[in-house]
Parts: C-alpha cells; sequence; structure tokens
C-alpha cells in the first residue's frame, strides 16, 4: 500500500511541474510570438533595420532563456529548428534582406505557435 501511495504522489508531481511548464511555456511563447509579429515584422517591412536587429537580438536572448528550461520538457529536434529559424532570422535581418527577412520571421512566428500545441496534452497528440 505505501508504494502505491509513493507512486501517486510521484505522478501527482511530474503531472503538477509539467502543468506549470506548459502554462509558463504558453505565456512565453504567445509574448515572443506576439513580439515577432508586431515590432520585428513592422520594422523588417519599413525596413528600418536597426530597430528589427535589436528587436531581434532582443527575442534571441528571450529564446535562450526559455531553451534552457523547454529542452527538460519539450522535444530537442523541435527546439533545435526554432533555434535555427532564430539565427537564419537575425542573420538576413543583418544582411538588410527584406524578403529572407520577413519569410524567415514568418516561419519562426509559425514554428514559435506549433511548439507549445504539440507537446500539449491532447487527445489529438496522445492518438
Amino acid at each position: 500500500m505505501r508504494s502505491l501511495w509513493i507512486s501517486i504522489l510521484s505522478l501527482a508531481l511530474v503531472l503538477g511541474i509539467f502543468s506549470v511548464f506548459c502554462i509558463h511555456s504558453q505565456k512565453e511563447l504567445s509574448r515572443m510570438t506576439d513580439q515577432c509579429q508586431g515590432a520585428i515584422m513592422d520594422a523588417v517591412e519599413a525596413e528600418d533595420w536597426k530597430s528589427a536587429n535589436k528587436a531581434m537580438k532582443k527575442q534571441y536572448a528571450n529564446w535562450q532563456d526559455y531553451r534552457k528550461t523547454a529542452l527538460f520538457f519539450l522535444d530537442t529536434a523541435t527546439i533545435n529548428e526554432a533555434d535555427q529559424t532564430f539565427a537564419k532570422t537575425l542573420k538576413y535581418i543583418n544582411a538588410e534582406d527584406r524578403s529572407n527577412s520577413s519569410g524567415e520571421l514568418l516561419a519562426l512566428i509559425q514554428q514559435l505557435k506549433v511548439l507549445h500545441e504539440n507537446e500539449s496534452i491532447t487527445l489529438q497528440n496522445i492518438l
């Protein structure tokens, strides 16, 4: 009976920690997505490269902080893909390439949206 209670408490602890991460993840990814869609995309389309570069570097720093936590819970390959897209976007912005910058930024936005959805505990992901 004691083993059963230990197992139940362990499962509850793991689910609780994962739930806290899911809430944190949703907030962080939504904030990053909004920033990419708003200020960064507007700066890229206006060809304001200094603002776009500054905002994208700030976003990349936020991503690096989030990434450290996410690696414990999410698929590494998915996180690495998003990391690669961040790097490409930064390079295109540094090169002042409007079409590639906006294209990679849209790809990054989509990856951030899907990142949380793919790892959520939903019937669709379980089946």
